[in-house]
């Protein structure tokens, strides 16, 4: 059993930061009913009727979503609109929904580098669209030598060391000596009143982002074995910027039908369109899962002629094709429903509860009427 209360605290804080979603955005709680605890969760591209219904039929507690059922609060409850009845039908079925939106998008291990893995292909760094930046911190703490490794390890398991990369539980550590005389109130760890104490030290240094800032420094004096621990805080200069699309490199030059095909096969789509029916073998593209086609000219401005993304508007396609960039539209629900199977490994892995994907049935944009 794992409570609600601890699914969204890493959902908007450790795996996205949810103050990263776009204004327009409403990310986060769409129908909560309460902190409790839940056995089973459902995760979808959209929260429609019938995936609310196969939720509550399934037993889940709780369903997680990419697309919001808000945009905009609501002004009352009426049986005639769709978004309230599947209000009616979630809390009747005891379902709360969290959504992910545009944070998710943005966020390290998000949709846009999952497309990637599924493609070989390696991301290179920096975005599409550059949207802002988070603020690091260095926290530098002085510590007894023997209590070096239950101080860091409380500081990385808060955040501390990790800043969305391959890498986690990053610091360096300094031997030293510290110095200190307690007067006749305190209560030293180590020596006694009124005498100059030398003590072997270690000056741990690791960073830290600002969201994290707060129980990072909790989780450090908590484990620090001193009444008073020093400890320097330093904001950085540097930043973590996030943004929507990111530019890769395939592991080999591919045609535009070579590339069309390989996307068909690992995003399991029948029907791609494009605005060019060819192109010169390239082996870098641009990526922006769901709705990027205006996003063509940041691609461009990166170097790369080739953009992957869905929603291609017959604008984006002319002026694009004009500018010898080639959209390609793997539709905007195929580049992300396909997400929810990596984000149902990250929830089980970080909870060990049972996690199911509900897809929709068929392309809700369909080709003929046949999908």
């Amino acid at each position: 059993m794992v409570k609600i209360s601890d699914i969204i605290n890493y959902l908007e804080y450790s795996f996205t930061d949810i103050s990263a979603q776009s204004k327009w955005d409403f990310s986060g709680k769409q129908i909560y009913t309460g902190d409790r605890e839940i056995s089973k969760i459902a995760l979808s591209l959209d929260a429609k009727e019938d995936i609310i219904e196969k939720a509550v039929k399934e037993g889940c507690g709780l369903l997680i979503t990419h697309h919001p059922i808000f945009f905009r609060e609501s002004k009352g409850i009426n049986i005639n609109k769709a978004v309230d009845r599947k209000v009616i039908k979630a809390i009747k079925g005891g379902l709360d929904i969290l959504s992910y939106h545009t944070n998710l998008d943005m966020a390290y291990n998000g949709l846009n580098d999952y497309i990637c893995e599924l493609l070989n292909a390696k991301m290179d760094n920096g975005f599409l669209s550059y949207e802002g930046s988070h603020s690091l911190y260095k926290v530098a703490v002085f510590v007894p030598y023997d209590y070096k490794d239950e101080v860091f390890n409380a500081m990385t398991a808060n955040g501390a060391g990790s800043i969305y990369g391959n890498y986690s539980s990053c610091g360096f550590i300094a031997e030293g000596a510290g110095l200190f005389i307690p007067d006749d109130k305190a209560k030293p760890f180590i020596g006694s009143a009124n005498e100059l104490q030398i003590v072997d030290e270690v000056k741990i240094e690791t960073v830290v982002l600002k969201k994290h800032l707060h129980k990072v420094i909790h989780a450090m004096l908590e484990a620090h074995p001193y009444e008073e621990a020093a400890y320097d805080i330093i904001e950085l200069h540097n930043k973590l910027d996030y943004g929507f699309g990111k530019t890769a490199s395939l592991n080999k030059e591919y045609s535009l039908q070579e590339f069309i095909k390989l996307i068909q096969e690992k995003l399991n789509i029948k029907h791609i369109t494009t605005n060019m029916h060819d192109i010169k073998p390239f082996s870098r593209f641009g990526v922006c899962t769901g709705s990027g086609a205006s996003l063509w000219k940041d691609a461009l401005n990166k170097g790369v002629n080739v953009l992957l993304t869905g929603d291609l508007k017959y604008h984006d396609a002319l002026d694009a094709y004009e500018a010898g960039v080639c959209i390609i539209d793997a539709t905007h629900q195929a580049t992300e429903e396909i997400y929810m199977h990596r984000l149902s490994e990250i929830i089980k892995k970080q909870f060990n509860i049972e996690v199911v994907v509900l897809k929709q049935e068929k392309q809700l944009i369909c080709w003929g009427g046949n999908n």
